[in-house]
């Protein structure tokens, strides 16, 4: 039988639509978080914040660092591939989502394969389908993360409705129809939808489709909070920052003294920031002289223990955007008969050919913001006692670094990146 060409596409946080110049917004969201001038408070404010609710069971735990620890090996492997002074960064919960959503879509042997890889050996599909609708109503009840889902199918094409049913149960996926065959107005569709659920930050995705195209699946993830210990604009300063090929840069260098949580190893250093309520925890890993980081991505544990200590801490601002196509890396990394085999559940026509990423990355002295796309588809601590107190430790990240945010409860990554070059490429 000839096989449709076919497309599924998981928005993750961030960007890249095949949209173009003629794209047109239409009316469109709120501004972004994070401006050049701070956060819009209409959009976000920090007494909107609240508490992270999760309890996760000892099975989920599980799940989670099972899913961190192929994260940080996809990480791994698309830092060597990297081109000199470029920055890498992915979306492991954006990437898991839509291999959840993709799960569902396939046979037996390749589900077991899929699960394998993300979950944990013996996780069946609908414990990890529960996961994910758990840890999304958590996470958005915190305000800090917004997580959109939809399916949009050809018009009059059959789609297996137990597909589509279990991905509007547990992913609480919008379901609607487009004509591919108008492959630009459904691209502007898409892209639109995109934009609407990670607040402006999305115009453009990197998204194939034509008029073959039978179904798109989409995420939406956006990540956005303020510190819970600010930086006080008036204190940035321009500083030096050496790139691992000894090139400096000028960068806006933001500065502040107080405590953080902190550790060394043999071959870096790890700090921990906290963001309001402490719900989520951005950890920078910043190599000792004599390593780079690409050197400091095998040895680094995320989940190390760490002590309270007076840091005099200079972050530089950094924004930054990167698109990777995963199709590849991942069948390296053993996801193989999901690629190979029709998606049966959804519809036996159909193949799966590209699962791409696109991610947006902003840090400034009040908080962070982050979004990513993943498309999937077919084409053909205590402060102390009273002992004196030490002397703060100078943690000056003015050279290349890896960094990494997660929630503070079950320790899911919601990004991981190195910073190579803080001007925006």
């Amino acid at each position: 039988m000839k096989k449709t060409l076919f497309t599924l596409s998981l928005l993750a946080a961030l960007m890249f639509c095949g949209c173009n110049d003629a794209f047109d917004p239409g009316n469109p969201p709120e501004e972004p978080l994070i401006r050049p001038g701070g956060i819009v408070d209409r959009i976000f404010k920090r007494e909107d914040s609240k508490p992270l609710m999760l309890t996760p069971s000892e099975e989920e735990k599980a799940y989670a660092q099972m899913g961190a620890d192929f994260a940080q090996k996809l990480f791994g492997k698309l830092c060597l591939e990297a081109e000199p002074n470029k920055n890498v960064c992915i979306s492991p919960l954006s990437l898991e989502i839509a291999l959840g959503m993709l799960a569902n879509g396939v046979d037996d042997e390749a589900c077991a394969e899929l699960l394998d890889s993300i979950a944990g050996k013996g996780v069946t599909l609908d414990a990890l389908n529960a996961w994910y609708h758990k840890l999304r109503d958590a996470l958005e009840s915190t305000n800090n993360v917004c997580l959109a889902n939809a399916i949009w199918t050809q018009k009059g094409y059959p789609i297996n409705a137990d597909f589509i049913n279990v991905n509007k149960t547990y992913y609480d996926a919008e379901v609607s129809s487009l004509d591919f065959k108008k492959t630009q107005k459904a691209r502007n569709t898409i892209c639109q939808w995109a934009y609407d659920h990670t607040y402006g930050n999305l115009r453009e995705l990197n998204l194939p489709i034509n008029a073959g195209t039978r179904i798109v699946a989409a995420n939406a993830t956006w990540f956005g909070a303020e510190w819970a210990i600010p930086f006080k604009a008036d204190s940035t300063r321009k500083d030096t920052f050496v790139l691992s090929s000894g090139e400096e840069q000028t960068v806006d260098m933001m500065q502040n003294k107080s405590y953080y949580h902190y550790a060394e190893a043999s071959s870096y250093r790890l700090l921990s920031m906290d963001f309001v309520y402490q719900n989520f925890s951005l950890l920078i890993a910043l190599p000792l002289e004599g390593f780079s980081t690409n050197d400091i991505l095998p040895a680094i544990d995320w989940n190390q223990q760490l002590s309270s200590k007076e840091i005099i801490l200079h972050l530089p601002k950094f924004q930054f955007k990167t698109s990777y196509e995963l199709l590849t890396p991942l069948q390296e990394l053993g996801i193989r008969k999901v690629m190979q085999r029709p998606l049966v559940n959804i519809n036996p026509e159909l193949i799966l050919h590209f699962i791409n990423q696109d991610v947006s990355v902003r840090i400034d002295e009040n908080g962070a913001e982050m979004a990513a796309v993943t498309e999937w588809g077919n084409l053909r601590t205590s402060l102390g006692d009273n002992t004196p107190r030490p002397e703060p430790i100078n943690f000056f990240v003015d050279h290349p670094f890896v960094f990494a945010v997660r929630d503070n409860k079950s320790h899911n990554i919601l990004f991981i990146g190195k910073v190579e070059s803080i001007e925006e490429n």
